[in-house]
C-alpha cells in the first residue's frame, strides 16, 4: 500500500485503525490449535491456567478486516502500532492506530513491523514454523517468526 491519496505524511500523524481484530476465546480460536499441539491432549478448558493465559483478542485479517490488511511488513517500518482508548477505559476494547513514524513522502510504501517473537509460532503437529522475511531493509531479520 502506498501514499497515493495524499501529498506527505508528517511523523506521528494518525493514518487509520487497524480494524481486523478477532476473539480468540471459543473453539474457533487459539484453543483448538492448541489441542492439536503434543503434549496439550489434557488441556482442560476455562479452568486450566494455561487456558486463562489465551489472549482475549488477535489481530487476524485473513477473512475480514479494512485496508490496513493489505499493509506490509518491514523490519524498518515507516508507521507504528498504538493502542488508543476512545470513549472509553476499557484495555480490552482499545483502538489499534497507525500512526506514521517518520515523515513519509507521496508514494511510499506504507510498512509496520508485524512484531512475531522470532521462534513464537508452532504448527499444527507442534513444530516450529518459521516464515523467511523478504522486506529488504538494511537491518532484515531474515525471519518474520
Amino acid at each position: 500500500m502506498r501514499t497515493e491519496d495524499v501529498e506527505n505524511v508528517s511523523e506521528n500523524n494518525y493514518i487509520f485503525d487497524i480494524d481486523c481484530l478477532q476473539t480468540m476465546r471459543g473453539l474457533g480460536g487459539r484453543e483448538r490449535r492448541l489441542l492439536s499441539v503434543p503434549g496439550m491432549e489434557n488441556f482442560d478448558g476455562p479452568g486450566n491456567q494455561k487456558f486463562e493465559s489465551v489472549p482475549e483478542f488477535c489481530i487476524d485479517a485473513g477473512l475480514k478486516g479494512n485496508i490496513a490488511r493489505f499493509i506490509n511488513h518491514s523490519c524498518e517500518p515507516n508507521l507504528f502500532v498504538q493502542c488508543v482508548l476512545s470513549s472509553h477505559q476499557d484495555i480490552k476494547l482499545a483502538r489499534v492506530m497507525l500512526f506514521a513514524a517518520d515523515n513519509i513522502p507521496a508514494l511510499q510504501e506504507l510498512t509496520y513491523d508485524y512484531g512475531y517473537a522470532l521462534d513464537s509460532v508452532h504448527g499444527p503437529d507442534g513444530k516450529l514454523k518459521q516464515m523467511p522475511c523478504f522486506c529488504g531493509s538494511a537491518d532484515c531479520r531474515r525471519r518474520l517468526f
